[in-house]
């Protein structure tokens, strides 16, 4: 009995230690990744101009279980480039718009978005291969994992200028 009772003490500590190890709130969010996925489109812009990349956004949920201080934090891009492409306002739009959370999930987060670009013309899949710089990992904040968002270069057609064939793809830190 008494060593069924320290196994499963021993079990228990385990599980425990691994649990507040890992912060607040797990690294697999279903309801943050859930709502990034749901309501962060592919920016036009970027469809238009055939840009992909993978974009790092940092956000805090405060005590109220809020979604506050929005911030685009890699790559680091001028005001113009980000707004022809649209990625930091799709970005802010889409996870402004996350519902309230738990208290439990109070804290600063980096969320990887993938923007994956199929670029049907030129019979390519293109998956960004930039990754977050070792400087932009600190203890303050917890790097959720990766939500992906999908384009065609056939979607928007009509918003190319000149020809309804899209200019070959190119990864947004080539931008």
């Amino acid at each position: 009995m008494k060593k069924i009772l320290v196994f499963s003490l021993l079990l228990v500590s385990t599980m425990l230690y691994k649990a507040f190890s890992q912060g607040l709130a797990t690294l697999n969010d279903p309801i943050i990744a859930a709502s990034a996925s749901n309501n962060i489109r592919y920016p036009i812009g970027a469809i238009r101009n055939s840009v992909y990349g993978r974009i790092y956004a940092s956000f805090d949920i405060d005590s109220a279980g809020y979604v506050r201080n929005i911030n685009v934090i890699y790559p680091i891009m001028n005001k113009k480039s980000m707004g022809i492409l649209g990625f930091e306002h799709e970005i802010k739009t889409g996870l402004s718009k996350t519902p309230r959370l738990r208290n439990r999930n109070q804290g600063k987060y980096i969320l990887p978005i993938a923007f994956v670009y199929n670029n049907i013309y030129y019979n390519s899949n293109d998956y960004p291969t930039n990754k977050l710089p070792k400087e932009y990992y600190s203890r303050e904040y917890q790097i959720l994992n990766e939500v992906q968002i999908t384009a065609r270069s056939d979607q928007h057609r009509s918003i190319r200028q000149y020809s309804n064939i899209p200019p070959p793809s190119r990864q947004i830190v080539d931008y």
